[in-house]
Protein backbone atom coordinates (compact mmCIF):
# COMPACT_ATOMS: atom_id res chain seq x y z
CA UNK A 1 0.00 0.00 0.00
CA UNK A 2 1.07 3.29 -1.06
CA UNK A 3 2.20 5.61 2.05
CA UNK A 4 1.91 8.97 0.53
CA UNK A 5 -1.04 10.79 -0.60
CA UNK A 6 -0.66 13.81 -3.55
CA UNK A 7 -2.28 16.78 -3.02
CA UNK A 8 -3.25 19.42 -5.64
CA UNK A 9 -4.12 23.43 -4.93
CA UNK A 10 -5.19 25.47 -7.70
CA UNK A 11 -4.06 28.94 -7.31
CA UNK A 12 -4.37 32.40 -9.47
CA UNK A 13 -1.46 33.68 -11.10
CA UNK A 14 -1.33 36.50 -8.55
CA UNK A 15 -0.81 34.14 -6.09
CA UNK A 16 1.32 31.96 -7.61
CA UNK A 17 3.76 34.66 -8.95
CA UNK A 18 4.89 35.94 -5.33
CA UNK A 19 4.85 32.31 -3.87
CA UNK A 20 7.20 31.11 -6.68
CA UNK A 21 9.49 34.21 -6.12
CA UNK A 22 9.81 33.31 -2.74
CA UNK A 23 10.99 29.63 -2.88
CA UNK A 24 13.70 31.08 -5.53
CA UNK A 25 14.62 33.85 -2.99
CA UNK A 26 14.81 30.81 -0.56
CA UNK A 27 16.50 28.10 -2.49
CA UNK A 28 13.50 25.69 -2.08
CA UNK A 29 10.95 23.55 -4.13
CA UNK A 30 6.90 25.03 -3.60
CA UNK A 31 6.55 21.87 -3.05
CA UNK A 32 8.75 21.84 -0.28
CA UNK A 33 7.99 24.96 1.06
CA UNK A 34 4.34 23.76 1.52
CA UNK A 35 5.43 20.69 3.55
CA UNK A 36 7.81 22.89 5.76
CA UNK A 37 5.03 24.74 6.62
CA UNK A 38 2.32 22.57 6.87
CA UNK A 39 3.49 20.10 8.98
CA UNK A 40 3.19 21.83 12.08
CA UNK A 41 -0.05 22.26 11.79
CA UNK A 42 -0.16 18.63 10.97
CA UNK A 43 1.78 17.28 13.74
CA UNK A 44 -0.73 19.17 16.16
CA UNK A 45 -3.25 17.49 13.98
CA UNK A 46 -1.69 14.29 14.54
CA UNK A 47 -2.17 13.87 17.75
CA UNK A 48 -5.72 15.73 18.40
CA UNK A 49 -6.56 13.04 15.77
CA UNK A 50 -4.78 9.95 15.83
CA UNK A 51 -5.50 7.50 13.05
CA UNK A 52 -7.63 5.05 13.93
CA UNK A 53 -6.80 1.55 12.99
CA UNK A 54 -8.45 -0.58 9.85
CA UNK A 55 -10.85 -3.24 11.31
CA UNK A 56 -9.49 -6.39 9.27
CA UNK A 57 -11.67 -8.86 7.87
CA UNK A 58 -11.01 -12.23 9.83
CA UNK A 59 -9.20 -14.93 9.30
CA UNK A 60 -10.88 -17.99 8.56
CA UNK A 61 -9.97 -19.68 11.31
CA UNK A 62 -11.87 -17.20 13.47
CA UNK A 63 -14.83 -17.48 11.29
CA UNK A 64 -15.45 -21.24 12.41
Amino acid sequence: MRRKKTITIELDRDDWWPLCRYAAKENISIRGLARKTLMPLIDDLKRRYPRQPVNESPSIKDVH
